[in-house]
């Protein structure tokens, strides 16, 4: 009888593969860090001024972009300002890889001449962007040789530079202090920009006409014929159907065959959230409509334990779309403990072509120790 239930939902979901093959939706969901406060926000002349900004309707979701820089500056440049304040210096400028037309750079003060600043050295990072946004900046200054660093927060709404006194002309060029060292300076910013957009609502969406399109969608409907329920940890239960968990999942068929009268069955090491989300894509992708990166990355951990090779194989494919600086190494760690190799590929294939190139977030996350500072330093982009 069991056998019999198996086959008539392979044929049933046959029907239905092609049109769940895209199970999730196309707008980016970006988890968001919490923003501390750090640092003073001057100069004057670099402030940027409160501005009112329309309110929209739409529902928004928050950008998370990485920035950093290294930066050299030769002795040789900086001599000029020994006894004559002025300045600045600006290093090269970098895109910010997924806030499209807006860069950064650094503007250096290493002797300032305003009123208000005279004497001092400071460190600026600016955004040049032309459009009206807002953007807020958790960001770091460090001059390793002096064991200098800074941490500030900033808000920016136009072209303007945000930043701080470093230390006083006099430490400054103070051999003692230790912040030019053979010859050259080295300034290091690394941190995140937060940039509020329109949500993607491009979900994909059913055709009522179709009956082949509703079989799923019935399937899980009819409440009446549910005979297996699914016990989370935290006591949640879900119900399902046994033929539709065996059909989609070999590891399933296993147990319920083996076990055919069996009627619960616990999984303690996922949230309810995601086991709910996960055996509602075994009927259709539509029952899961909206994911957050982090709940694509543990369905995906769930698809690849309890093995789900199609649902495994659409999530790894639509992980892999969205890889960016902001999450490749979180998605290179999870594709690592999921087994999942294309995932796993593409993740070293982006982080090998951004060396030296492109900023990328939570570099911590791959490494320790000497390896984390060697490939961290690696993933500098350096302003000439």
């Amino acid at each position: 009888m069991f056998s019999k239930l198996i086959i008539f939902c392979w044929i049933l979901f046959i029907l239905t593969e092609k049109i769940n093959a895209g199970i999730f939706v196309k707008g980016k969901t970006h988890s968001i860090d919490p923003i501390g406060y750090g640092g003073a926000k001057d100069p004057a002349s670099l402030q940027s001024p409160q501005q009112t900004r329309p309110k929209r309707d739409a529902e928004k979701v928050k950008i998370r972009s990485p920035i950093a820089m290294q930066w050299t500056i030769p002795e040789e440049r900086l001599k000029e300002f020994k006894d004559n304040p002025g300045g600045p210096l600006s290093s090269s400028f970098f895109d910010v890889s997924n806030i499209p037309g807006v860069q950064y750079y650094i503007k250096f003060f290493p002797n300032d001449d305003q009123e208000d600043r005279i004497g001092e050295t400071g460190i600026y990072l600016v955004l040049s962007f032309t459009d009206e946004m807002k953007i807020e900046a958790n960001y770091t200054f460090s001059i390793e040789s002096a064991n200098y660093s800074r941490e500030f927060y900033s808000v920016f709404e136009k072209s303007v530079g945000w930043g701080g006194k470093c230390c006083s002309a006099e430490e400054f060029f103070d051999s003692t202090k230790k912040f030019i060292v053979d010859e050259k300076v080295t300034i290091k910013m690394d941190g995140i920009l937060y940039f509020e957009n329109e949500a993607d609502e491009n979900g994909t969406k059913l055709d009522d006409e179709s009956s082949i399109n509703s079989l799923g969608l019935s399937l899980w409907n009819f409440v009446e014929g549910k005979n297996i329920t699914i016990v989370a940890g935290d006591g949640k239960e879900i119900n399902a159907h046994k033929c539709v968990l065996a059909s989609r999942s070999p590891y399933f068929a296993k147990i319920l065959e083996s076990v055919f009268t069996k009627t619960a069955y616990v999984i303690e090491n996922f949230s309810s959230e995601i086991i709910e989300k996960a055996i509602k894509l075994c009927y259709h992708q539509s029952l899961v409509r909206h994911t957050t990166l982090e709940d694509k990355m543990k369905l995906l951990q769930f698809f690849d334990k309890y093995d789900f090779p199609s649902l495994k194989g659409n999530l790894e494919s639509n992980l892999i779309s969205k890889i960016d600086a902001s999450n490749v190494c979180r998605l290179t760690n999870v594709a690592l403990t999921s087994d999942a190799q294309k995932l796993e590929e593409k993740c070293s294939e982006f982080l090998l072509n951004s060396i030296k190139n492109k900023a990328v977030a939570d570099i911590d996350l791959l490494d320790k120790d000497f390896a984390l500072k060697l490939l961290k330093n690696a993933f500098y982009p350096v302003s000439e």
